[in-house]
């Protein structure tokens, strides 16, 4: 330890008078003030701590639970739950193989010309998104023509309404879940922190339907364990996954 107290180099003698309101006037003069100011300071320095600054916060933060546990009569079984995943792991490859082709113009892809609504419209992306088209022409599906026009912000935003309407209504309608499960084929990883809680608050959403609803469809009850499945497996959410 001595050895780490012994100076770099020979500074000389240092007058005591030196005015430390004054620019130092060399490399040399200036070391002299840091050794100066160095002898100043105390060995040991205690911390005047203000007791008020301590006082517990007044916002309160809200700390979000985890997925209700299912109804034993509801729970996905292990080898379901695989099968899923398995699925939908294989359609995202495909739909990556398909982005790939066309980015190296070795497939040619006719976009589709349906007018899709501006990405601030919540309200006319969850008429779009829920309703039939009107017109024999288009189609309101998420057909991969349709996903593969919307790009990356896009896609995370509209997902975003449809788990807030989801959230909302106390349920999954069948146009909906088709959009849901869609856009997390063309969702891209990594997940941002956003995305992500959006995710999560799905898969949540899920999870208190299916516990508190008293009659479901088969279907519907396959659809809630479906996305609780997908956001707890495949994007690594695993604290809100059902049992295997």
């Amino acid at each position: 330890m001595d050895s780490l107290r012994e100076p770099a180099f020979y500074v000389g003698d240092i007058d005591e008078d030196i005015d430390l309101k004054q620019p130092p006037i060399s490399g040399r003069d200036y070391i002299k003030r840091v050794v100066m100011e160095a002898q100043q300071c105390a060995d040991v320095v205690v911390a005047d701590i203000n007791i008020k600054c301590l006082k517990k916060p007044t916002i309160d933060v809200e700390h979000l639970a985890g997925c209700v546990e299912a109804p034993p009569c509801l729970a996905p079984t292990t080898e379901w739950q695989e099968c899923r995943l398995v699925n939908f792991t294989d359609l995202k490859l495909y739909v990556i193989q398909i982005q790939d082709k066309i980015r190296t113009s070795k497939c040619k892809w006719k976009s589709q010309e349906t007018q899709l609504p501006n990405i601030d419209d919540q309200r006319g992306w969850i008429t779009y998104c829920s309703e039939e088209c009107s017109n024999e022409n288009e189609t309101h599906s998420p057909t991969l023509t349709t996903l593969l026009r919307m790009k990356q912000p896009l896609i995370e935003q509209v997902l975003e309404y449809l788990v807030e309407y989801v959230q909302t209504q106390g349920k999954i309608e069948y146009k909906i879940g088709q959009w849901l499960y869609a856009l997390l084929v063309v969702l891209d990883l990594p997940l941002n922190p956003d995305t992500c809680s959006c995710l999560r608050s799905l898969a949540r959403a899920c999870s208190v339907i299916r516990a508190n609803s008293k009659k479901l469809e088969e279907h519907e009850i396959g659809a809630l364990n479906l996305f609780i499945c997908l956001v707890a497996r495949y994007y690594r959410q695993v604290d809100l996954a059902d049992p295997y």
